[in-house]
């Protein structure tokens, strides 16, 4: 299953024609739920179908765009591994769909450009994290929100530490590494059960090889991903995998003990624990660094000044209001911004443009309630100059 990352997003945000559908759905999990997963989307598929027709477009041809979807309808393999939410994105020349871990709501949106909301959250600060629930008997990864948790299949990953055998670690991605275990790692670790000070020695080797497979192959697999991770194995593994590891937000402090004894909502319940306070300091934090500059041009709450500096890359960290939208138009040759009450044909939501644009230049975006914003717009903003 495909992990929906930043570069999808921005691949969405590039495509810019007519027409361009997007349909969000909630999907169930598990129980007799699941058999409604194929009824709403068959039910999206003809709400598409109506709007495209009352805008012109030949019924004929709004079936032929439609089809990729429709077949999704009575794909019985496509139905096997349902997330928390659907969406799914058609143009002419261009499909794609993605299952996620949010509970969507159900939209269909007919626009010269994809309606992508819905997804923000999953790059938010506060929105996702993962869990690396790691053993010698099994590896299980797991991608999260507050809410709720799905279990992913990293391609090519081991299944435990026997899949060594299978593998010839010298090559590949591995190839120019070394399996030398530092002195961080060799010391204060007991091992129970081994017999002499070789087989100690191997077996360190051979743990930490391990580790090193499993740390390479879920890099390539995050990639550009920003989410924290956390870990779930006990001490001494966390140890050697804290020593390997190359993902950039790989947090401190991780779930200690054998993730094996642990269910999927016992391993959520353990890394929110953890993940929770990492995201409400560094929310904080930035509230604060907003409010010091708040008499600066360092700062501003007006969305005619933050998104001309978002489609340059010079904000920094953008707040937005859950739920906030702001009907216009931006034109990025002038740079100008017209907003409207209310939708008018050709309208945009140009919060929803600034948040595109601060995720493609790698800024930072926090969704807020109400009482938590800065200011009272929808919209605030700390500019990088």
């Amino acid at each position: 299953m495909k992990l929906f990352q930043i570069e999808d997003l921005r691949a969405l945000a590039e495509v810019q024609q007519w027409p361009c559908i997007s349909i969000c759905l909630p999907t169930s999990r598990t129980g007799k739920e699941t058999r409604e997963n194929p009824i709403r989307l068959r039910n999206a598929v003809g709400k598409a179908m109506h709007r495209l027709t009352e805008t012109g477009y030949a019924k004929r041809e709004a079936a032929q765009l439609l089809e990729p979807a429709s077949d999704l309808v009575t794909s019985r393999d496509f139905w096997l591994h349902p997330a928390d939410g659907l969406a799914i994105f058609l143009s002419p020349g261009f499909f794609q769909y993605y299952r996620v871990p949010l509970k969507l709501q159900d939209d269909v949106v007919v626009a010269s450009h994809f309606s992508l909301q819905q997804l923000l959250p999953l790059f938010t600060e506060d929105g996702r994290f993962h869990i690396l629930a790691l053993s010698q008997k099994q590896i299980r990864f797991f991608d999260a929100t507050r809410t709720r948790i799905q279990e992913r299949i990293v391609p090519d990953m081991l299944k435990n530490i026997d899949d060594l055998k299978q593998f010839d670690v010298a090559e590949g991605h591995l190839e120019g590494h070394t399996v030398a275990l530092t002195e961080s790692a060799r010391t204060d670790i007991i091992f129970h059960g081994q017999g002499n000070i070789a087989d100690k020695t191997t077996y360190k080797a051979d743990v930490f090889q391990y580790l090193q497979v499993v740390s390479k192959r879920l890099e390539k697999y995050l990639d550009a991903d920003t989410a924290p991770l956390i870990i779930a194995a006990v001490e001494y593994e966390q140890s050697f995998y804290r020593e390997v590891n190359s993902y950039h937000n790989l947090l401190e402090r991780g779930i200690v003990g054998n993730p094996d004894e642990l269910g999927e909502d016992d391993l959520h319940r353990a890394a929110w624990e953890i993940v929770e306070p990492h995201f409400a300091e560094a929310k904080r934090t930035e509230l604060e660094h907003f409010a010091d500059l708040s008499n600066t041009d360092k700062t501003s709450d007006r969305l005619e000044e933050i998104l001309p500096a978002a489609y340059h890359g010079r904000v920094r960290t953008l707040f937005t209001r859950r739920n906030g939208r702001v009907w216009g138009r931006f034109d990025t040759d002038t740079l100008a911004v017209a907003a409207h009450h209310d939708p008018r044909e050709g309208d945009v939501d140009l919060i929803d443009l600034a948040t595109i644009y601060v995720l493609q230049n790698r800024g930072i975006v926090y969704t807020l309630g109400a009482d938590e914003m800065p200011t009272e717009s929808s919209q605030a903003a700390i500019f990088r100059y």
